[in-house]
């Protein structure tokens, strides 16, 4: 009777190990990053203008980014090589892009744009403009798409909904830098 008391208490623990949730990483990287976290941009040539919702949704990442947990810090340089900018295709699905340059070794980010989709109809929410603007930003220090889970850089996510870095956006950040 002992030996089956001690074989039923193994096989639980067995089950409740095998059952727990593990601790992965919830968070991508593109590869390259930058040598250092603290980042400085410049408004493109559409992007000249305060006041747009495309500008105004850049400016609310760029303050969320720099009031998050992490050490990334964007600055506003006239003369830096990193352009936040948006384009037009009319197209509801695209919301925006970004574009970098890496080293030769693939190793470094030496500049990047990132664009926002004026021609998106959805675009015109604060929310939704801000959510791409996150997830963009995102891409310009590093992170990759995550396409499960409740993230900015999930690109199914629900822009209304999430727009801010999300717990797992802030630990790839940390990981990264």
């Amino acid at each position: 009777m002992k030996y089956k008391s001690v074989l039923a208490g193994a096989l639980s623990c067995l089950l409740i190990t095998a059952t727990a949730p593990s601790s992965a990483n919830a968070y991508g990287f593109i590869g390259p990053k930058w040598p250092d976290s603290t980042l400085d941009y410049k408004w493109g040539s559409n992007l000249q203008t305060p006041g747009s919702v495309i500008r105004d949704g850049f400016v609310s990442a760029l303050q969320d980014w720099n009031n998050s947990p992490t050490t990334i810090s964007y600055t506003y340089r006239e003369t830096s090589k990193n352009t936040l900018n948006s384009y037009y295709v009319v197209d509801s699905n695209h919301y925006g892009n970004t574009a970098y340059t890496v080293s030769d070794t693939e190793v470094t980010i030496l500049d990047f744009t990132c664009y926002i989709n004026s021609g998106n109809p959805n675009i015109t929410k604060a929310n939704v403009t801000r959510s791409v603007g996150n997830h963009e930003l995102g891409h310009s220090f590093g992170l990759d798409h995550f396409e499960t889970g409740t993230r900015v850089m999930n690109s199914k996510r629900d822009r209304t909904q999430i727009y801010v870095p999300q717990q797992d956006d802030i630990n790839g950040a940390n990981a990264l830098y």
